[in-house]
């Protein structure tokens, strides 16, 4: 009997010792490292809002700064007559429509013409010109390009002839750059091709004109 005693206690005290082991075995890691420290998750960053695209509709006024060149026949006389360079300020208002990037609308357009005289006739010269465009263009934020095509009138002065008017289509193209929600600067490159009759019976003129202007608007 009392060796059997013997034998279970040998064997209660073999099962201690393992299960000591094991346990010492598990939590060596945790006192190996020392304690755990959880990271704290930052907080999440808000995303900058988006930049809205700058929107070209509306109307606007401006004024613009271009030279004309340019040159005229007679339909009885073969010499073509050729205009000296003259500078022509402008002033102009228009209405735009965007959607998307397509933008298109009209303008309407009055410049004067100062010092461009036809080459050895210093007293003729061109007086004013009246412009009705259509805009068609594309926009990439704040720079717009675009065609034009529209009606122009134009007035020239003539010696022998008096005060002489000119129509027919205008055709050209153009950039602008928004600096500013309501300012715009541009280049605009404009041709007229016109014609009309004069003061003599059976007689025709063609008047073509070559504008480059720099343009200032603002926009509402």
């Amino acid at each position: 009997m009392r060796q059997t005693t013997l034998i279970q206690g040998d064997q209660t005290m073999k099962k201690s010792m393992i299960t000591a082991a094991v346990l010492t075995i598990i939590a060596a890691p945790g006192f190996a490292g020392g304690p755990v420290t959880v990271a704290e998750e930052s907080a999440p960053v808000a995303a900058p809002a988006p930049v809205a695209p700058y929107d070209w509709s509306g109307p606007y006024v401006g004024l613009s700064y271009g030279k004309t060149s340019g040159e005229m026949t007679y339909s009885d006389i073969v010499t073509v007559f050729e205009f000296d360079s003259g500078s022509t300020p402008s002033i102009f208002a228009g209405y735009l429509i965007q959607r998307g990037n397509l933008v298109y609308g009209g303008e309407l357009a009055y410049s004067r013409g100062n010092d461009a005289t036809i080459v050895g006739y210093p007293d003729e010269n061109l007086e004013s010109m009246i412009d009705i465009k259509g805009r068609l263009g594309f926009a990439a934020n704040k720079a717009l390009f675009y065609g034009v095509l529209g009606y122009s009138q134009v007035g020239y002065y003539e010696t022998f002839l008096g005060s002489q008017d000119t129509s027919g289509f205008a055709y050209g193209a153009g950039v602008d750059f928004a600096v500013s929600n309501r300012f715009t600067l541009g280049l605009e490159y404009l041709a007229r091709k016109t014609d009309g009759d004069t003061t003599n019976p059976g007689q025709t003129r063609d008047l073509d004109l070559n504008t480059v202007a720099l343009r200032v608007s603002l926009s509402f």
